[in-house]
């Protein structure tokens, strides 16, 4: 009888362990994070998807993650909020994002994680030509490891401007920052 007792306390261990990293609907987590930088600069004028004039920026990013080293590429097209919804600093312009997409490569395996962009905001200095950025979006699978990877992300970045819309005509900088999010 206590055979039969150590046994099934063996089984539920082992059941626990298989399911404590993942979520209620059996699918496996993991944690991420990443630290980057890079460069980005004004896209071609057919990523304006909003008719303002302005085209996205896209981002082409280097760092370190959960997975090993990571390249990223990001198109991100925001505009100039009709009414701020006061996130930023009194005086900074307030940009509310209009959409954006992600790809990011890790060196190690070659797999790739796709994602979407669904919100972010973005205060801009014009004094300092600096901008502080948080975006929140979702992982929409990939290649390898990421095949039907789903889940959330968070990133936050700073970028400093050479070139700005609104005096130059283009944007182009520099960025660097940091995200976390959950795989599944």
């Amino acid at each position: 009888m206590n055979m039969k007792k150590a046994a099934f306390g063996i089984t539920i261990l082992f059941v626990l362990l298989i399911t404590s990293g993942c979520n209620n609907g059996g699918n496996a987590q993991e944690n991420f994070t990443e630290s980057y930088s890079g460069s980005f600069q004004s896209g071609s004028i057919v990523t304006d998807t909003n008719d303002d004039g302005f085209p996205a920026n896209s981002a082409e990013l280097e760092g370190s993650s959960t997975f090993g080293p990571v390249t990223i590429q990001s198109l991100n097209e925001f505009t100039l909020g009709d009414s701020p919804i006061g996130d930023c600093l009194e005086g900074h312009l307030e940009f509310t994002l209009v959409r954006g997409n992600f790809v990011k490569r890790f060196e190690d395996s070659g797999d790739l994680l796709l994602g979407t962009w669904n919100e972010g905001i973005s205060c801009f200095d014009s004094n300092t030509n600096t901008s502080e950025t948080t975006q929140t979006g979702v992982f929409s699978g990939g290649t390898g490891q990421f095949v039907n990877a789903s889940g959330r992300i968070r990133i936050k970045f700073a970028s400093t401007f050479l070139a700005n819309n609104g005096q130059q005509g283009f944007s182009f900088g520099g960025s660097d920052g940091m995200g976390n999010g959950v795989i599944e």
